[in-house]
């Protein structure tokens, strides 16, 4: 029999759903009101102490096969480990997203501490591939690539995709939302940022700026969709970052200049003509400025975005794709 163990209540429900229609039994591990898209550390590792844990407790058999969305993976092989959880024939952990190399180091040591012969887990960037087989020593094989997608909400109509001559950006994990304000000083544009309450702004770096925090994604996307463009900074660490907001861009086909970064790579291929280097606000504001004035470098970037958005439509669903690893 397949499981699904969630942290979080709604989270990854087209996975859920998925796995719901097959057969597969869906169980809550994670606090019931904790419903935050970007908990902090803190809500982790509160939620990790969970008392719905205590659901797990004979819920699988050694022949079933096991899904664990999210940190409650910890506490779940932690409890396998003492022998107070049966062993599954397979467990994958999905969605524990790192960007600090201290806490890597620390959970690192946590996974290898904890790893049995059936541990895998299900990334969403190759640079999380490589740590868990390199750094962690998971068999390659027990490691499993995924390109994030899902139905996300808030989507607009056509009539709302204009462009009212602003720069977008947006997003939590991993922005430098300064190196772009300071790109961006005088460029004669104003920008607009939907940022989270978390996310370090400065907003003396340029006076031209409107910054939101933590607004509803239905607001958030009639933003980006009204934008003439989109900017993406980000820092040069961390591994899963800017999916969510790549998405959005990708829907409603809107040109991109980001930080080269292997997770958006992914997506949009090396060769992405809107790429910019890391740490670099002069090369930033040339890539912005030549798509405000460029119309053959904008249509291309244009076209580039409406064919990566294609070719995720061509792939098989979140749920497929998650069930085929958890099986193979």
């Amino acid at each position: 029999m397949l499981h699904v163990l969630l942290s979080q209540p709604d989270s990854y429900h087209d996975v859920v759903e998925h796995f719901s229609a097959v057969g597969a039994r869906v169980t809550l591990v994670g606090p019931a009101g904790s419903k935050a898209a970007m908990p902090g550390k803190r809500a982790i590792l509160q939620g990790m102490f969970s008392p719905n844990l205590l659901r797990a407790r004979k819920l699988w058999t050694e022949l079933d096969r096991v899904l664990v969305v999210g940190w409650q993976a910890i506490p779940i092989l932690l409890l396998i480990r003492l022998g107070l959880l049966r062993r599954p024939a397979k467990l994958l952990v999905m969605a524990c997203f790192i960007h600090g190399k201290r806490t890597r180091s620390i959970v690192n040591s946590v996974w290898r501490f904890l790893r049995f012969p059936g541990l895998g887990f299900i990334t969403f960037s190759l640079g999380e591939t490589r740590n868990l087989t390199d750094a962690v020593g998971i068999n390659p094989t027990m490691v499993h690539f995924h390109l994030w997608r899902q139905q996300l909400g808030g989507q607009v109509s056509p009539d709302q995709i204009v462009d009212e001559g602003y720069i977008f950006t947006g997003g939590f994990s991993n922005r430098d939302y300064n190196l772009l304000l300071s790109a961006t000083n005088g460029i004669g544009v104003p920008v607009v940022i939907v940022a989270s309450q978390r996310n370090d702004i400065d907003p003396l770096l340029n006076p031209a700026i409107t910054v939101h925090r933590d607004l509803p994604e239905t607001e958030f996307e009639v933003l980006l969709a009204k934008s003439k463009l989109v900017a993406m900074p980000l820092k040069s660490s961390g591994e899963a970052c800017g999916q969510s907001v790549l998405l959005r861009v990708l829907r409603n086909g809107k040109p991109l200049v980001a930080t080269r970064h292997e997770a958006i790579e992914a997506y949009l291929g090396r060769d992405y003509p809107g790429f910019v280097a890391y740490d670099d606000p002069a090369a930033m504001r040339q890539a912005i400025e030549r798509v405000l004035s460029d119309v053959d470098y904008r249509r291309t970037l244009v076209t580039a975005i409406r064919q990566a958005g294609l070719r995720l439509l061509q792939q098989a669903t979140p749920g497929q794709e998650v069930e085929q690893f958890l099986l193979a």
